[in-house]
């Protein structure tokens, strides 16, 4: 943990896990100021909570291992693969714009959604555009590959089982949101990868679609989901939703720097503490709670103690408009998505 010194400025590091209590006094490295600390424990990447271990025979504990143990007979997600190639293209040397308007054409449906979102008041210019080519071009291929990325995913979070809809959309509102934010944050700091990291953002909880898949696959669990509220869902899959998406995404052959945020997203480990890409959607999953973008909402949280924030540089001030300007334009987003 990183305590910056209100005197001389200095930066402090200390161990998380030599913390003494939740609040604490110590002696500048530098200025031997006498500094008060505070920790808000509801900023989690700021020192590990502490959870307690799950219990073997707990019900959420066997969830996880379920999955683990029966992944090839469980009807589970199937990752999208449209954006994926756009972005082998985009990094081949030999790749063309002709190239990405033949792959978004091979889908007929994408191609539609394209060319409507080329003419939204989002994107839109004065003339209406009815060319595929046109509408890429239009939008950039930034932007196509992001939404393509966005629309694919959002397949993921659908369901023939009628209760289980409003957990979805839930989970959706929350996904995107920190795929949007994790973009935004990422431009600010000036970021190369903003792509990157938006997949990451919609990718980062995908446990808790697995959990949500398999509960309402088998009955053996005994899950009333029109009795189940929002806090009892994340009581049973909010422990392992990390490792257990990030096994998943391991598994489906996504690359280790994206499986690695999936994993450490909540609670960052001394060893990823230099991670960029990492500090930016954990910082963006924080943001998204305290706004509530989600399923749920925890006004309290203190995005600017948290290491992420000062990791990344980032203001009280900056991070108070990104709230905003993240908030608006996820909604703006999902209203195009439909």
């Amino acid at each position: 943990m990183k305590i910056n010194c209100p005197i001389c400025r200095h930066d402090n590091l200390l161990n998380d896990d030599d913390l003494p209590r939740l609040l604490f006094s110590f002696q500048c490295e530098s200025c031997n100021t006498l500094l008060s600390v505070k920790i808000q424990v509801n900023a989690l990447n700021v020192v590990k909570t502490g959870r307690q271990k799950t219990k073997p025979g707990e019900r959420k504990n066997q969830i996880a291992a379920f999955i683990y143990e029966n992944k090839d007979k469980l009807k589970l997600p199937v990752l999208p693969i449209l954006a994926t190639k756009i972005r082998k293209v985009r990094n081949d040397p030999d790749g063309s714009l002709n190239d990405v308007v033949d792959l978004v054409r091979s889908d007929q449906t994408m191609a539609t959604k394209i060319l409507e979102l080329a003419n939204s008041a989002l994107y839109g210019g004065l003339v209406e555009i009815t060319d595929l080519k046109m509408a890429i071009m239009r939008l950039g291929l930034n932007v196509t590959e992001t939404l393509v990325t966005a629309l694919e995913n959002k397949q993921l979070y659908s369901s023939d089982t009628a209760s289980v809809v409003t957990l979805l959309e839930g989970l959706w509102e929350h996904a995107l949101g920190v795929a949007v934010t994790a973009q935004k944050i990422a431009e600010h700091v000036g970021h190369e990868q903003t792509e990157e990291v938006f997949t990451a953002g919609l990718l980062h909880d995908f446990g808790y679609i697995l959990c949500l898949q398999v509960l309402a696959q088998n009955e053996s669990f005994n899950v009333d989901f029109c009795q189940l509220s929002n806090d009892e869902f994340f009581k049973l899959c909010e422990e392992e939703h990390a490792k257990l998406g990030a096994w998943y995404l391991s598994e489906a052959g996504l690359p280790p720097r994206l499986t690695n945020i999936v994993a450490h997203h909540e609670e960052i480990p001394s060893e990823e503490s230099d991670n960029q890409d990492l500090h930016i959607v954990a910082l963006a999953n924080l943001l998204c709670k305290k706004v509530g973008l989600g399923l749920r909402q925890d006004s309290e949280i203190r995005l600017d103690l948290t290491e992420s924030a000062q990791s990344l540089n980032l203001s009280e001030v900056q991070l108070a408009s990104l709230e905003v300007h993240c908030e608006d334009l996820t909604h703006q987003l999902m209203d195009m998505l439909k």
